[in-house]
């Protein structure tokens, strides 16, 4: 059999992992097919790696090596939506490369122009590991799903942050605290922001959309929220209120009163009933909820990052790659994805955690319980906490079922009254 010839393109942490398992991989080449790893390009050509590369072939353009003869399939594992990572896509598959990527920035942005061109050209395109590390979420929608009509999913989609909300549970520290510990350990960036403000968690849930659904919203009209401002306090409040705390890419289809579909997709910590499935999903683990017609709720969990983890998925699209697996990227043709569509603000009504940080004197409460009064808002619970040290107390409030527009505008109006002097805490609650 030819043997299936491949280019990596960054030899970072799942690039090397990749590199080493072609090489020496369990099943890879002794079971499966004649893989040959036929060109590598990274930053450094001479970097200390587990795996020996001197006899591959080292390219100081990653872009130039799309067009060697001799190779089939473009690896891309540089990462961002732009620049070099961007340049190897495209002229991989203009330069008629199979091309496979773990890039979610670059899928979220351009992944259906991508797609287009792989099927002007009747190429193999696939990314796999751009959503949930070794988890094959996509692979399950767009093949074992694939005559499931899809209403719902939920996914916590980002290790990093689900460490820190774990660690600060189980340790008592603060988000700050933790944020270092996880940099240690290689969990977090340097600059965390990615990962800890939402917009990793966005770009997959952006994915996720399209494969499920065929729409790819605009990331501007998502709903995007992170954990910095989540307190071990908050922790212990929703723990003794039943709840834990996790932050989720949400997407759901609704029916309009058009008879058309609705999006309603976001990113934002909320709060999980103790006894469903979610709140148990701990540490550096993502975890995927579906919502489908046949085979009812579908919930797989795994490793959502990591070298070996990703590395997998890699892997596993190159199988696909040499088994001649027919399908399109997204599930359905790419002229059928409708990318920019707009995700909708909440629509049914929730309830509510809320936290106010406030000057522990008479007067801010009975200010605040007359703006819910003003708007029609009920309380189902209501808890306060005396900070002595500082002459503050945590207001914490739990809300009946409301209308999320209408909390927004009480919010506002609550941040203006004397004695409120930090930003109010509001999780939505998960039914």
């Amino acid at each position: 059999m030819k043997p299936i010839r491949i280019g990596i393109a960054g030899i970072g942490n799942v690039g090397e992992e990749v590199a080493y398992q072609l090489i020496n991989g369990f099943r890879v080449q002794n079971d499966l097919f004649p893989i040959e790893l036929r060109g590598v390009s990274a930053k450094s050509k001479d970097k200390k790696r587990k795996v020996d590369l001197s006899a591959v072939p080292f390219f100081d353009d990653a872009v130039s090596m799309t067009a060697s003869d001799d190779i089939d399939v473009i690896v891309e594992l540089i990462g961002g939506d732009s620049g070099v990572a961007y340049d190897v896509c495209f002229s991989a598959l203009n330069n008629k490369k199979a091309l496979i990527t773990a890039n979610k920035a670059l899928i979220a942005k351009s992944g259906k122009e991508l797609a287009h061109l792989a099927e002007l050209n009747d190429l193999f395109f696939s990314f796999e590991a751009s959503v949930a590390g070794g988890i094959p979420i996509l692979k399950l929608i767009r093949e074992g799903l694939v005559v499931n009509k899809i209403t719902k999913v939920t996914g916590i989609l980002n290790g990093t942050a689900n460490y820190i909300l774990s660690e600060m549970e189980l340790t008592n520290k603060t988000f700050d605290e933790v944020l270092t510990i996880a940099q240690e350990k290689g969990y977090a960036e340097a600059d965390p922001a990615f990962d800890v403000d939402g917009i990793d968690a966005a770009h997959k849930t952006l994915i996720l959309s399209a494969l499920a659904y065929g729409k790819m919203p605009d990331i501007k009209s998502l709903s995007i929220k992170g954990i910095r401002n989540i307190t071990i306090n908050d922790i212990k409040n929703c723990n003794d209120l039943g709840y834990k705390i996790k932050l989720l890419g949400n997407s759901l289809l609704l029916d309009n009163e058009d008879g058309n579909k609705d999006l309603f997709c976001s990113v934002e910590p909320w709060l999980i009933p103790h006894n469903y499935g979610l709140a148990n999903v701990s540490g550096v683990t993502n975890a995927v909820q579906i919502e489908s017609s046949l085979a009812g709720p579908v919930m797989i969990t795994g490793a959502g990052a990591g070298g070996e983890p990703t590395a997998s998925a890699v892997l596993a699209d190159i199988i696909d790659f040499a088994n001649q697996a027919k399908s399109y990227p997204f599930g359905r043709k790419s002229v059928d994805i409708e990318d920019n569509f707009k995700s909708i603000g909440y629509r049914d009504n929730l309830k509510f955690y809320l936290r106010f940080t406030v000057l522990d004197k008479s007067g801010v409460l009975a200010d605040l319980t007359s703006i819910f009064k003003n708007y029609d808002l009920s309380i189902e619970s209501f808890i306060q906490k005396l900070n002595p040290s500082d002459k503050t107390a945590d207001l914490i409030i739990v809300t009946h079922e409301a209308n999320k527009l209408v909390l927004d505008k009480a919010l506002n109006s609550i941040e203006n009254i004397e004695g409120i002097i930090k930003e109010p805490v509001c999780l939505s609650i998960y039914l």
